[in-house]
């Protein structure tokens, strides 16, 4: 009854990759009903997941030597064209891999350099290959704590595509609606192929405007989460991590009574 009682009094959380912030809202509001002390231990363990408020986004020129740069960029194009998925087209007008094992390669190689510039030591996550076309787009969104840090790397493109970013924001709760907050300022960073921003993006809001032109921007998302930290960016294992049953059976009556959330 408290999971039902929860869910459907739960904000919208209806951006990009919401789900996370979806589920880490539920589950606190139902321990504060079923479990009233451990509501507070609960949420003061995804502590490490924030960010620090005086994070900036970080440059980096050349992340690899040009003649390496050359031959990752012909690897990229040998991948299967089975390999990649025309399924967020209408959303982003992007084609996408995830986890190609060259990326996971690139993200181990670069894992010490990420660790160095967000001040903290990090873990691997997922990679995302994102080959946008004419019709690219990215609405304004967070992303969940799996990709807390996110290297963005340039690979090719016909002309620069800014991204805008806001500075880094508390996590919304209980007063999200799917919107950015009208008083956000964003600032704009372009990139050029070889080289890559470090930003936050689980506590930074970002977005693009429509490519310009019909042209064309393909990157290299290479995410990572701070070290220690797999059982926490993964809701479907709190309730063995915690110990706290009643987040299994959440999660099951989330999926049930919201399957378009599913992250």
């Amino acid at each position: 009854m408290a999971a039902m009682h929860v869910l459907h009094g739960l904000p919208g959380f209806d951006w990009y990759d919401g789900c996370f912030l979806a589920k880490f809202e539920a589950a606190r509001r139902m321990l504060a009903i079923v479990r009233p002390g451990e509501s507070r231990r609960f949420a003061a363990a995804f502590d490490t997941l924030r960010t620090r408020a005086d994070f900036e986004v970080r440059r980096v020129h050349n992340v690899l030597p040009p003649a390496r740069f050359a031959d990752f960029l012909a690897q990229l194009r040998a991948v299967p064209a089975s390999s990649l998925h025309g399924h967020e087209r209408g959303d982003f007008g992007r084609r996408i891999a995830r986890d190609l094992p060259i990326l996971a390669e690139l993200q181990l190689e670069l894992m010490p350099l990420v660790a160095e510039l967000a001040g903290e030591a990090v873990e691997p996550c997922y990679t995302f290959l994102s080959l946008y076309d004419g019709a690219g787009t990215c609405a304004p969104h967070l992303d969940a704590p799996s990709a807390k840090w996110t290297l963005d790397l340039c690979l090719a493109q016909s002309d620069e595509w800014p991204i805008h970013f806001s500075s880094v924001v508390p996590w919304p709760t209980s007063d999200a609606d799917g919107n950015v907050p009208a008083t956000t300022a964003f600032r704009s960073h372009s990139l050029r192929p070889n080289e890559a921003l470090l930003f936050s993006g689980s506590s930074q809001w970002h977005y693009r405007d429509a490519i310009p032109d019909a042209g064309f921007c393909h990157l290299a998302f290479l995410h990572y989460h701070p070290a220690g930290c797999a059982d926490l960016v993964r809701p479907a294992r709190w309730a063995a991590h915690f110990d706290m049953p009643e987040l299994a059976i959440l999660d099951a009556v989330f999926e049930t009574l919201r399957p378009d959330r599913r992250q």
